[in-house]
């Protein structure tokens, strides 16, 4: 009777708001948060993943916004989407279809050649869906939508906090999607519990819906443009260690970071995140790999990244030498100097380079292929920048920090030829070149480092070959971490530290011990900072077109390299040749021309570490496997979460919950039970008792209040006072009653 009254009444509210705003519009923010909870994984899934992602979930947004009912039907577009999405944004090849149905290892293999195909794609698309439609429908409720905000802000914040990740501005669209929600939700209220305030708010929608979206767009956009404030607390992480008295990770090289540049030291402020770092004095600790893009280089030579090498090493970490002499640079084809020059029997291979810097910061150095030898092009920096070169450390740097566009580099670049190398001696007597800067060693350097350096090399016959001893003993003999035990060092010195208490860590480790190792053994080392090479995404993209693709020898192509790929290396100097890198870290390998005519570089075997125990096989850091357990665990959590729904909405299980909750407990114990809960509730929304009430009079006045309400205020007050005073344990269907007319009673206030 009260359906068919209000009916023609509303037209507005059934047409627009019931339909559109009040019953579909929260699903478009489920979309949003499910959308800022996938971008988590950006770094790391393809582009085609989330070209299928964006375009079933456009779908989902359309069908979800103007289809009203059959459900299935609409779940069932997007399923299809998703399938003809994988097909059109991934390297799908269609095989034809089986030449007869009846043949089954023909349809076998027609299935799993094209079911391999929509693999992972179809599954992570699907789950994104399936997240969408669970989000919906259990989020129907303020505290649910409440709760699903609060977690997937926790979410962020600590992938944010401890992984290399930052989703500031997917918290700000996650915080203003949960709003949206909210909104929407307490419209719903209203029109259920003061349908005359809402018919009066419905007949003027621009009023209601204008208002609401310049508040919340307006907080948005001032949280999102408002500068960032010092860091007021630590993170949990840094305060956990803290508690316990362990280290804080140090930062330097490949565990530092450039911000502005400065440089962070090591410390409780500091960043743990991979990236350049420019203070050295103390290196060690740990880091979290941080995969965002520095910059793209376009270049006809693979090769590491060289942007600075220091010499002193003071057995914390390392310094520059004072008053060694720099020249000013202008960009142009004038050749740089080098000090020593090249040698004249040294072959070498100029290669060309274009720098497009990624992140807008400022940098203190120019990066480049060896030895740069003319700076071609500066862009996108002013006339007061003063860049200088350092002829002997091979060094560009600016005098303060400035925020470059690109720039142009031609470098000279050493062709190895091993063979040449064996024939000759490390230092540089024969070319007139003092290396005594070179071999500089601290005097509190434990003994038991030389004595290792020498027993790793025993049995090479020349300086070459005992270089790379050392780097094969480093290699083979000490895992690669970047997070080592530090709890473990007691030298002070940290090579030593590292090759007899730690023995594990990263590329600044195993640099520094080379370096220092070499120079015991009286080879003139230094040490060596800057970038790998990066990747090729045209490499990686070919490779998984199939094929038969060969890459370029030289590895010519455009580079992306990002703050993971932060490394430091050795370089040591050979008459008649000059500085040869050396590459000790476990995993990784120094890109280099090789001479054509030289024979094949072999690798002399090295002894086994003292403790006896045996290699352990090295990694490059990629850091990647931590992902595929993280995506089991959320679609395991996910899974669950679902199929708990399910069993909890069926009765059977709602009764086993029931029991555990009120478990001792008779029918008419747990009506008085709620009693109390009820009256508390109705306390808060306002039906407060007055002191010489008695519950029969304060039911009454209410009842007088809520007209609608007075036969459920009724039935509760004498279903509670036959529990209160019937004196027996009562049945199971009066509390069954009972809090049906209590949930009622809420729903309706």
């Amino acid at each position: 009777m009260s359906t068919t009254t209000l009916k023609p009444t509303r037209p507005l509210e059934s047409r627009f708001w019931r339909k559109l705003v009040l019953e579909r519009l929260h699903r478009l923010f489920a979309i949003v948060i499910v959308l800022q909870l996938v971008q988590c994984f950006h770094d790391y899934w393809w582009e085609e993943t989330y070209a299928v992602i964006y375009a079933t979930l456009g779908v989902v947004a359309v069908t979800e916004l103007l289809i009203s009912r059959s459900y299935f039907a609409r779940l069932g577009m997007q399923i299809l989407t998703v399938l003809l999405a994988t097909v059109t944004y991934t390297p799908f090849h269609w095989y034809g279809w089986p030449e007869s149905w009846r043949d089954g290892e023909a349809v076998r293999h027609f299935l799993s050649w094209h079911a391999e195909q929509l693999h992972p794609y179809v599954e992570i698309a699907a789950c994104v869906v399936l997240a969408v439609h669970y989000l919906s429908a259990w989020g129907t409720t303020r505290g649910r939508a409440i709760l699903l905000l609060l977690c997937s802000i926790v979410v962020m914040a600590g992938v944010d906090s401890f992984f290399p990740f930052e989703l500031w501005t997917n918290i700000a669209w996650t915080v203003l999607a949960g709003l949206g929600w909210l909104v929407v939700l307490h419209l719903r209220q209203l029109r259920d519990r003061h349908y005359d305030s809402w018919s009066a708010l419905a007949e003027r929608p621009l009023e209601l819906a204008i208002p609401a979206v310049l508040v919340i767009g307006l907080l948005m956009l001032a949280g999102i443009a408002v500068p960032r404030a010092p860091v007021l607390l630590e993170d949990p992480y840094t305060i956990w260690l803290e508690s316990q008295n362990k280290e804080v990770p140090a930062f330097a090289g490949e565990g530092g970071y450039l911000s502005n540049g400065s440089s962070v030291s090591g410390g409780p402020s500091g960043s743990s995140k991979s990236g350049y770092g420019r203070n050295d004095s103390k290196i060690g600790g740990g880091f979290q790999f941080d995969y965002s893009p520095v910059m793209q280089v376009t270049t006809d030579q693979k090769s590491y990244w060289r942007g600075e090498s220091k010499s002193v090493y003071t057995g914390q970490g390392w310094t520059d030498r004072k008053g060694t002499p720099t020249t000013p640079v202008t960009p142009g084809e004038v050749p740089l100097p080098m000090d020593p020059p090249r040698p004249a029997g040294a072959e070498t291979k100029m290669v060309s380079q274009t720098f497009t810097l990624l992140r807008k910061e400022r940098i203190p150095v120019l990066f480049a292929a060896g030895a740069a030898r003319t700076v071609n092009e500066l862009q996108g920096v002013g006339g007061s920048a003063k860049l200088t070169w350092n002829p002997e450390e091979w060094e560009l740097k600016f005098q303060r920090p400035v925020q470059p566009d690109s720039y142009t580099v031609t470098s000279e670049v050493l062709v190895l030829d091993a063979a040449k190398l064996r024939e000759t001696k490390a230092g540089g007597a024969g070319d007139g070149y003092d290396t005594d800067p070179y071999m500089q060693l601290p005097d509190s350097l434990p003994e038991r480092v030389v004595h290792l350096a020498k027993e790793a090399t025993a049995t090479g016959t020349n300086d070459y070959d005992r270089a790379k001893l050392l780097e094969r003993y480093l290699q083979l003999n000490y895992p690669y971490t970047n997070s080592p035990d530090t709890s473990r060092q007691k030298s002070s010195d940290v090579v030593d530290a590292f090759l007899f208490e730690i023995k594990e860590g990263y590329c600044d480790y195993y640099s520094t011990a080379f370096v220092v190792m070499a120079r015991s053994l009286g080879l003139p080392a230094r040490w060596v900072k800057g970038y790998t090479s990066g990747y090729n995404p045209q490499d990686n993209e070919n490779l998984r077109m199939g094929g038969p693709y060969v890459p370029d020898p030289n590895g010519a192509g455009t580079y992306t390299v990002r703050n993971s790929d932060a490394h430091s290396w050795a370089e040591i100097y050979f008459e008649g040749t000059g500085w040869v890198p050396f590459e000790p870290t476990a995993g990784f390998s120094v890109p280099q021309p090789i001479h054509q005519d030289a024979l094949p570089d072999y690798e002399p075997t090295a002894p086994n570490a003292n403790d006896g125990a045996d290699a352990e096989p090295a990694s490059g850091g990629g850091g990647s496997g931590w992902i595929g357990i993280a995506s089991a665990i959320v679609g395991g959590l996910a899974v669950l979460s679902v199929l708990v729904w399910l069993l909890l909405r069926r009765r059977s299980w709602n009764d086993v919950w029931q029991q555990v909750r009120y478990r001792g407990a008779t029918p008419n114990q747990r009506i008085v039970r709620e009693m109390e809960r009820l009256l508390a509730y109705l306390n808060r929304r306002g039906l407060k008792r007055q002191s010489h009430d008695t519950l029969r009079e304060s039911f009454a006045r209410w009842g007088g209040k809520f007209a609608s309400l007075r036969a459920d205020l009724d039935g509760v007050l004498q279903r509670f006072e036959n529990a209160r005073y019937g004196g027996q344990a009562g049945q199971e269907s009066d509390f069954q009653q009972f809090s049906q007319l209590a949930a009622k009673i809420r729903k309706s206030l």
